[in-house]
């Protein structure tokens, strides 16, 4: 498969850190940046990463919830609630998702609504074609289901229904009982996890989880130079950063106590650290 280069797009990406304290543009640019600038079919990879907005805005339709919904997502507001009465147009999970809920013949009912969006739309994109987005959202899973359970154990939650079951590793991590899973000689990353959750400091703790987020990117771009998954990484980047540049210590404790809040009630991967115009 051919695929496209990119040479000017990513020669005209400015250096980042994490720890960066400004930047020169903000995720809601360089989005216009690469709808212009992408190919149809690369955008449509890159748009991938706003769907949790779609997600959150389908469950509020669908709950009739009186709250603001985000533009932020691929379906405007008005047309998800026009798929609602018939859907058609919107991705597969979607429509799977409101064919049960309408019919009253839940999929999942031992999990949350939330919960059974989320299972529906990550086991979608665990089989997108690209290989650098399936590994993104297949890291991003494992992720939070890993320190789902680890916090779950620490603070004695029950869990087994809140792990999102997408895969491999999310059954693996919801059957162990063994305070490291029992899966670090597999998944290394998972030992980098366990020290991380120990760090008492609540922003430091959350530094280090976007560190190995970080670093994922940076590895799996190893080979990749000028192609749509060094623009989907540095937009991913910039949009952490852009979390950092607007949290405070105030913000963590609060963190904190959400994350307790949702696990004892009916967890769902939490959005404290949501920016405006990009996500985790």
């Amino acid at each position: 498969m051919i695929r496209n280069n990119y040479y000017y797009l990513v020669a005209g990406l400015p250096e980042i850190a994490l720890e960066q304290g400004k930047l020169q543009f903000g995720t809601e640019q360089l989005r216009e940046e690469l709808m212009h600038g992408l190919s149809p079919a690369d955008f449509r990879l890159f748009e991938m990463l706003f769907l949790s907005e779609d997600n959150s805005n389908l469950l509020s339709l669908l709950l009739k919830e009186d709250r603001p919904l985000s533009a932020k997502g691929i379906y405007q507001p008005e047309m998800l609630a026009a798929e609602i009465r018939e859907p058609k147009a919107l991705m597969n999970y979607m429509q799977l998702f409101i064919g049960s809920f309408t019919a009253e013949n839940r999929l999942y009912p031992n999990l949350s609504l939330q919960n059974e969006l989320t299972l529906l739309y990550y086991k979608e994109m665990l089989e997108v074609k690209n290989d650098f987005m399936r590994s993104w959202f297949g890291f991003e899973l494992n992720l939070r289901n890993v320190l789902l359970v680890l916090s779950a154990k620490k603070n004695g939650l029950p869990y087994e229904n809140q792990v999102i079951a997408a895969n491999v590793l999310a059954e693996s991590i919801r059957r162990s009982s063994a305070r490291d899973l029992g899966l670090t000689s597999e998944w290394p990353w998972i030992d980098r996890v366990l020290q991380i959750v120990d760090i008492q400091d609540l922003l430091a703790r959350e530094k280090a989880i976007d560190q190995l987020r970080w670093t994922f990117l940076d590895e799996m771009n190893t080979f990749n130079y000028f192609t749509v998954e060094v623009l989907v990484a540095f937009y991913i980047k910039l949009g952490i950063i852009e979390r950092w540049l607007q949290l405070d210590p105030a913000t963590g404790e609060e963190l904190f106590r959400n994350l307790l809040g949702s696990l004892q009630n009916s967890y769902e991967f939490p959005n404290e650290f949501n920016i405006k115009d990009g996500r985790k």
